[in-house]
């Protein structure tokens, strides 16, 4: 990573104002459908981690820790709609508790250039498909994105619906590429700035001695898992520098883009929709958030991170404290002495 002393001031943070608030037109029963939390959360099994053991909690217990931060990033698996179903019904929650209008919801899969028409779809589009084709079509979700737009909806609708400001998180594929190629030192002056809102802390992070071992339990095996998917050529050591340099990029650019809206709205709650890999360890989006929002100003700023239907490895600190496989392993094992 590179990044000098860069002194950042509110003067150089670009504004979030919230646009003015319409109301869309819809009918009775439409609108019942939209608000209904798909499944609910009452049923939904929820577990906490404390220092490094992993307790059963409950979901209102959840939510109510949930809506007292500051930021709080659900890790989903990009191809799981059921992961998108559960992140909508969390919001209704969270708007109950809440209240919608002290919500945001931070879109990893949407870039910062293309806020604009997120703006649109939330605050002027009426609801309608067409209004969803638009934004599929302006946003460039299938060049940018390509995950399944149709799983997205449900949250996309609702954020609409009781106008809750999404933001597009994800620095723009233009610069990412060239990091992918070429290394840090292809990001532009201006880029740099821009991304990347606490430099100094950016370096600092990769020089934390527990970012190996943070590289080797997640960066690693979703490095390779790229390699095998073809996006990567090949698997050499030059090659992974700049994926791990693309990464802790796209988390520190997504943070940045999220500390600098709660800088200006210290009294909403953000809700991120992210990939799993994100929310993993102290090197995360979420540490990002408070160590960048700690060096605007605000004090005891405070994240969550939620695993939505974890299939993976959950990490703490980077030490693997569940595997599910080793766990049904274990269970299957006693069960066989048991019988």
């Amino acid at each position: 990573a590179e990044g000098g002393g860069m002194q950042v001031t509110a003067a150089k943070l670009p504004k979030f104002a919230d646009p003015a608030i319409s109301v869309n037109q819809l009918d009775d029963e439409a609108a019942a459908a939209m608000l209904q939390a798909v499944d609910g959360i009452k049923g939904t099994s929820v577990f906490s981690f404390r220092g490094d053991r992993l307790l059963k909690s409950t979901p209102e217990g959840a939510l109510k820790y949930i809506a007292r931060r500051n930021a709080v990033f659900l890790g989903e698996s990009h191809s799981s709609r059921d992961d998108k179903l559960l992140m909508k019904s969390i919001l209704v929650e969270l708007s109950r508790l809440r209240g919608a209008s002290s919500l945001a919801v931070g879109l990893e899969m949407v870039q910062m250039p293309f806020q604009p028409i997120l703006d649109w779809y939330v605050y002027r589009a009426p609801i309608s498909k067409d209004s969803d084709r638009t934004l599929f079509r302006e946003s460039e979700w299938a060049q940018r994105w390509g995950w399944d737009y149709d799983n997205y909806l449900p949250v996309l609708r609702y954020c609409q619906l009781k106008k809750i400001r999404m933001l597009g998180l994800n620095a723009e594929e233009e610069a990412t590429a060239r990091v992918r190629d070429g290394g840090l030192t292809a990001l532009t002056a201006e880029e740099r700035e821009r991304l990347i809102v606490d430099a100094e802390g950016f370096v600092g992070d990769a020089l934390e001695p527990s970012f190996p071992t943070y590289v080797d339990a997640v960066l690693r095996p979703s490095f390779a898992a790229h390699v095998d998917m073809g996006i990567f050529p090949s698997g050499d050591d030059n090659t992974f520098r700049n994926f791990v340099g693309n990464r802790i990029l796209w988390d520190e650019a997504m943070a940045s883009t999220a500390a600098r809206y709660l800088a200006q709205h210290p009294k909403k709650l953000l809700v991120g929709l992210v990939g799993g890999d994100h929310v993993k360890t102290g090197h995360g989006i979420p540490s990002r958030v408070e160590r960048i929002l700690g060096n605007l100003g605000m004090a005891n700023a405070r994240t969550a991170s939620v695993a939505l239907n974890p299939s993976w490895k959950l990490y703490s600190q980077s030490k693997t404290l569940v595997e599910l496989k080793k766990v049904r392993q274990a269970l299957s094992e006693r069960q066989r002495a048991e019988a």
